[in-house]
């Protein structure tokens, strides 16, 4: 069974033109010369740092969406390198909605009915390590931090494209000591069994009604405030 969410806080970028696809290519790290129905990637700047994840359909151009208030800068990021190439970018509202199936997260253009909340996304996203990338952790993130899975969002049999070279290091000579965990609270900070604090803060959720936090840390016992917390989703398990 499938569940529908609302996802009010999309934009769509459209790239099109014959050069459309030789553009994106350098661009975005899944491979658009692939027949599918529609491709996850990430958009890096040249040090590897994630500029956007991005869900990309191909019709009579490529939409690609984003969230809302990274979609007019990442629009700017684009029209940079797309000078030599024949194609044209420009920004719309869509209506967005999202699909969870058997633990899959992914976008769609159109419209549901008796869809989900985009607060319920986001909580579900988080706890899957797939949660969007928004203007607000723009470019301060490596695809190992955010806790993607690799494969799903990087093709390693195409060509260059911009942070190829950070990502396959990541790949091939990175060490995973490090994965993502989540916790049902929104800590500014963890510590191990000796009190040293431990992990970087990636995301967090803070409302009234839930409050997450997400962590890229070794394995470990957890603390806070001198009290062992355990993770509700952990890539270590």
């Amino acid at each position: 069974m499938s569940n529908y969410y609302t996802l009010p806080s999309y934009k769509v970028i459209s790239v099109k033109g014959e050069d459309a696809e030789k553009f994106l290519q350098g661009q975005v790290s899944c491979d658009l010369s692939q027949l599918a129905e529609f491709y996850i990637g990430l958009f890096c700047d040249e040090k590897g740092y994630v500029i956007t994840n991005a869900t990309i359909f191909r019709n009579e151009s490529f939409e690609i969406i984003v969230k809302n208030d990274l979609a007019f800068d990442f629009l700017k990021e684009l029209e940079r390198f797309s000078k030599f190439f024949k194609c044209e970018i420009s920004i719309s509202d869509k209506k967005i909605y999202g699909v969870e199936n058997n633990g899959k997260f992914s976008k769609m253009i159109g419209e549901k009915l008796n869809e989900m909340t985009e607060a319920e996304w986001n909580i579900n996203t988080l706890k899957n390590f797939c949660f969007d990338i928004d203007q607000e952790h723009s470019r301060k993130l490596r695809v190992n931090e955010i806790g993607y899975n690799f494969s799903e969002y990087v093709s390693y049999e195409k060509g260059c494209y911009r942070g190829q070279e950070i990502i396959a290091r990541l790949t091939y000579l990175g060490k995973k000591n490090k994965k993502c965990v989540v916790f049902n609270e929104d800590y500014d900070e963890i510590h191990n069994v000796d009190n040293r604090k431990i992990g970087k803060k990636i995301f967090s959720i803070n409302t009234k009604e839930t409050r997450l936090s997400q962590f890229f840390v070794e394995e470990a016992n957890y603390f806070s405030s001198g009290k062992e917390i355990k993770p509700i989703a952990n890539q270590w398990a």
